[in-house]
């Protein structure tokens, strides 16, 4: 059966799984920040030099390995919520991010902060794609395209926090910062006494757990198949062309905020020339406010505009304001503010497009393994991509607008890949789980309009 686009249930388990993941998304969003905002103080205090090239070097590395870590970590959490359920998993991920964080303010190498960020990585990218699996579970109609935007509303607030706390506190050092990160901590006790798994998700659960009981041998291919790990079963039975073009996609995305916005605030320091807490914590101000209006304004974005035009409105809209900015841009003031609002908005509101439109593709069972790899894979390519611009930044002499600028190219490949965008349901699937005595269960499909 399926229930119609108006209809949704507006149960306080629903509101519980949008607080804790906005609260979630939010904590992200600040330890993400933290590393951009305190790249050059922190490395070069760790590094003993003020050169830009060498800080924008090691700092493309640390930025890479953070977004292999956040790549790892939301594969790996992926799997674990599609085995040990969505609500326990997600306790682990918010756990492991805050105890990292707090690690970073402590270390003394720039290979310790690179380790720290490592697992702070591993812990964001769990919780970012179990958090945005489980409300896409529980909400239904056009209200899930709605309350996926306000999750998505939740990055860019966390960073417009940290703004605030950075010009409170950002004169004491930047160590101050990451022990803020610590916080978090205390939402996975929220979320182990608010949060329960969607009824499908623990049927499906249960129906493997019947399975392991029973002899290999009186196992059909597709039992078998249900009880191997879920990576390779995705990997299996899902068409090569459907992943890729979804990797591409979140590849574009995640590159964009990762290899070509992070490096606004270091681009800062090098237009003013002095420290510019002030200044940094402004522009990123100006960024996130943006990207919390194009996030908030996702939902109703896919339902005007479809699916494939809301990704290639987003895509050129990001092409033509990060070049802008960077190319036109040679003073801090009020342009570059300006320029810095825009290019928000159309690189952070792909992201909301990204949470609707990839759970819709896969069924319960994989769901959020294929939605870790599908889309928090494309950080690796962004990891990638930031040690490239570390490159492009010595080879352009230290100059962070001319590499930004030659990074921003990437949203031409996601224009190229909307293209071949696999057609969506518009709906989250929750397939039939057959019992012990062989009846099926009744699949519920959770509908609005789709239009691709």
């Amino acid at each position: 059966m399926s229930r119609p686009e108006t209809t949704q249930n507006w149960t306080a388990q629903n509101f519980h799984v949008l607080l804790a993941t906005w609260l979630g998304t939010l904590f992200d969003g600040m330890d993400c920040s933290i590393y951009i905002l305190t790249l050059y103080p922190s490395l070069s205090e760790l590094l003993g030099t003020t050169s830009h090239a060498t800080v924008g070097s090691y700092g493309a590395l640390l930025l890479a390995l953070f977004m292999f870590g956040w790549a790892a970590g939301a594969v790996v959490f992926g799997m674990c919520a599609d085995r040990i359920g969505r609500s326990k998993t997600l306790v682990l991920t918010v756990l492991l991010y805050a105890f990292c964080t707090g690690l970073c303010a402590i270390c003394q190498t720039w290979q310790e902060l690179a380790l720290c960020r490592f697992f702070v990585g591993c812990g964001i990218g769990g919780e970012i794609s179990i958090g945005g699996v489980l409300l896409s579970e529980c909400w239904s109609g056009k209200a899930r395209l709605h309350a996926t935007g306000v999750l998505q509303t939740a990055f860019s607030v966390g960073v417009l926090i940290l703004a605030g706390i950075n010009l409170a506190i950002g004169h004491m050092g930047w160590r101050g910062l990451y022990l803020v990160g610590i916080v978090p901590a205390l939402l996975a006790i929220y979320i182990r006494l608010k949060l329960t798994d969607p009824a499908h998700t623990v049927a499906v659960k249960h129906y493997r757990e019947q399975l392991k009981q029973k002899p290999k041998a009186q196992l059909n291919a597709k039992e078998l198949s249900l009880l191997s790990p879920t990576l390779v079963q995705l990997l299996k039975t899902e068409s090569a062309t459907k992943l890729l073009v979804l990797v591409v996609l979140a590849a574009t995305v995640c590159v964009g905020n990762y290899a070509v916005i992070a490096w606004v605030p270091a681009w800062v320091n090098q237009l003013t020339g002095t420290l510019a807490v002030q200044e940094r914590s402004y522009v990123t101000l100006a960024l996130d406010a943006g990207g919390l209006v194009g996030a908030l304004l996702g939902g109703t974005t896919v339902l005007t505009l479809g699916r494939k035009r809301a990704f290639q409105t987003a895509f050129l809209g990001a092409l033509i304001s990060c070049i802008g900015m960077f190319l036109t841009t040679k003073t801090f003031g009020t342009p570059l503010l300006l320029w810095a609002f825009t290019a928000g908005f159309f690189v952070i509101s792909p992201f909301t497009y990204l949470f609707i439109y990839v759970p819709e593709l896969f069924d319960t069972h994989l769901r959020a393994t294929a939605f870790g790899f599908c889309i928090q894979s494309g950080r690796i390519f962004a990891g990638l991509a930031a040690i490239a611009s570390g490159l492009l930044i010595t080879t352009f002499g230290g100059s962070y607008a001319c590499a930004g600028a030659c990074v921003s190219l990437v949203y031409l490949l996601g224009l190229v890949a909307t293209m071949f965008m696999p057609a969506s349901p518009g709906v989250i699937n929750t397939e039939p789980v057959e019992t012990e005595d062989g009846q099926p269960s009744t699949p519920v499909k959770i509908c609005e309009p789709a239009a691709l």
